[in-house]
């Protein structure tokens, strides 16, 4: 007979934030090209507001580093930067905040107040909640497709930048059964945990306080803003670069055709 669902066994890809505690990296490695393409072509193809030249900001165009970590965990770096995407130890990658701080957009979101911030947050002896629908605030347009298993990310009302990201443990037809009840989004890295502090413990304005996240215009910090402005002088370099390579390919074939003729 089928056991009531409480007594089910966890779910594999049911864990909550596996950054809760201190990790350590246990193996370092660089990716392989044809490795690294398969992730580009996968985080493009789950997240199309990542376009070619967003993601050749975030995981560089040269190697790609993967931290095998002590809590089952996979970090995707590029060069010496901070850690770009996740893996939870379960499949599923997910990008990080310092990711999602740099495109924001990338992803579908719930939004929550401010309050409800400092239950998300992991403090002391606490490992942070999961974010309840009760929290959730549903704008007029309603939440958009909502289907079990879907990767969004959290953020506060009247702050751009995302506090955590997370799988969804509900699906529109749930909600619309049993209203807005209950568990809603499993999370599985926020905004103070170990991963957070990993990569430095930057935050990217000044809504992001020491134990809760509140509205805030946005404005970056000057290194977030140094950041973006290297990123566009890259992608103008490359476009440049592409530029040439094709007018030396024209050249060359005009070249060559003369020698025909």
């Amino acid at each position: 007979p089928q056991q009531p669902r409480s007594a089910r066994s966890p779910q594999p890809g049911s864990m909550s934030n596996v950054f809760k505690g201190e990790f350590k990296v246990t193996t370092q490695s660089l990716m392989g090209k044809a490795d690294v393409k398969k992730l580009r072509s996968s985080l493009q193809a789950e997240f199309p507001e990542l376009t070619k030249k967003a993601l050749d900001g975030i995981l560089g165009k040269e190697e790609v580093g993967v931290l095998k970590c002590s809590n089952g965990s996979t970090l995707y770096v590029p060069g010496d930067g901070p850690a770009a995407f996740f893996d939870d130890g379960f499949g599923g990658v997910y990008p990080t905040l310092t990711t999602l701080w740099r495109i924001p957009d990338m992803m579908p979101e719930l939004v929550t107040h401010a309050p409800v911030s400092k239950f998300l947050l992991p403090k002391d002896r606490s490992a942070g909640a999961d974010m309840m629908l009760p929290g959730v605030i549903v704008p007029p347009e309603g939440l958009g497709p909502l289907e079990l298993g879907q990767k969004r990310c959290i953020r506060v009302e009247g702050n751009k930048m995302p506090i955590a990201v997370g799988k969804m443990l509900v699906s529109a037809a749930d909600v619309k059964g049993s209203g807005m009840k209950g568990k809603g989004m499993e999370v599985k890295h926020v905004y103070h945990d170990s991963l957070w502090a990993y990569s430095g413990r930057k935050v990217p304005n000044d809504g992001f306080l020491a134990d809760q996240v509140v509205a805030s215009e946005g404005a970056p910090p000057a290194a977030a803003a140094a950041a973006a402005a290297a990123d566009e002088s890259d992608e103008e370099e490359a476009e440049e670069e592409e530029q040439e390579e094709e007018a030396e390919a024209v050249a060359a074939g005009r070249g060559s055709w003369r020698r025909r003729g």
